[in-house]
């Protein structure tokens, strides 16, 4: 019999789920709702003992403060970067987009702003479990991502739209790319910027929007309402699931 999937994981065992708040208070209300809902649950107060305990037990899923004593919320992902690979929600009271992006880049899956809502958190971690083994995306290789009928291999930077090839510019490719490693997440204009081009965004900058116009068409999904990339009103774009 092969590996099971994190989901079959989690349901056999009810998953494991590491708490990193430094908030007594709420690490202890979120431990305490978690374990009411059947999850085994860890605690730790500081980044370093986090960064123990990660290593040590492998935890399913972690719910990651920023800041954090002995060391921040970035320093323990960069300190297990390589070596985790179940999910990862980052909890903070900062909004700040250029800490998100950080995270994002470092392995989190989610970013959730205090003050924390049980219920929320709850739907987070189940919607985060669904996914990972949900047909809508798939890493079907390490160099191969999966949404709806897109399928993008990396290494070959080939895309296919319901199995058929289509042929994108560099930076259209690098675009799609982005939005398909963080799917049903909204994406700003200023973190695409900053991240697809490498460039700070000025508040007038509209090359992101001229460029998601061009990838659109390439996608046959240039009329709204849209198939897979969708405008948020004030807020950025979305790569929708399904």
């Amino acid at each position: 019999m092969g590996s099971k999937s994190l989901i079959e994981k989690m349901h056999l065992t009810n998953a494991h789920i590491l708490v990193v708040e430094d908030d007594q208070r709420l690490n202890q209300m979120m431990t305490e709702m978690l374990r009411a809902q059947s999850y085994q649950v860890s605690c730790v107060y500081d980044g370093l003992q986090a960064i123990e305990q990660i290593n040590q037990n492998k935890p399913d899923i972690i719910l990651l403060d920023m800041m954090l004593p002995g060391c921040d919320g970035l320093q323990v992902l960069r300190s297990i970067n390589s070596s985790f690979s179940g999910i990862i929600i980052m909890i903070t009271a900062q909004q700040n987009d250029f800490l998100e992006v950080s995270a994002l880049n470092l392995g989190v899956h989610d970013y959730i702003c205090k003050p924390v809502r049980p219920h929320i958190l709850l739907a987070r971690i189940r919607a985060l479990s669904r996914l990972n083994q949900s047909n809508n995306i798939s890493e079907t290789a390490i160099n191969s991502l999966r949404v709806q009928d897109l399928e993008l291999n990396l290494n070959a930077r080939q895309v296919s739209v319901a199995e058929q090839p289509i042929e994108l510019s560099d930076a259209e490719f690098d675009l799609l790319s982005y939005f398909m490693r963080y799917p049903n997440t909204i994406l700003s204009r200023d973190v695409l910027i900053g991240e697809v081009r490498n460039l700070a965004y000025d508040g007038f900058d509209r090359s992101i929007d001229m460029r998601i116009s061009a990838l659109r068409k390439k996608l046959q999904d240039s009329q709204p309402p849209y198939k897979y990339i969708k405008t948020v009103r004030a807020k950025g774009y979305i790569l929708v699931l399904e």
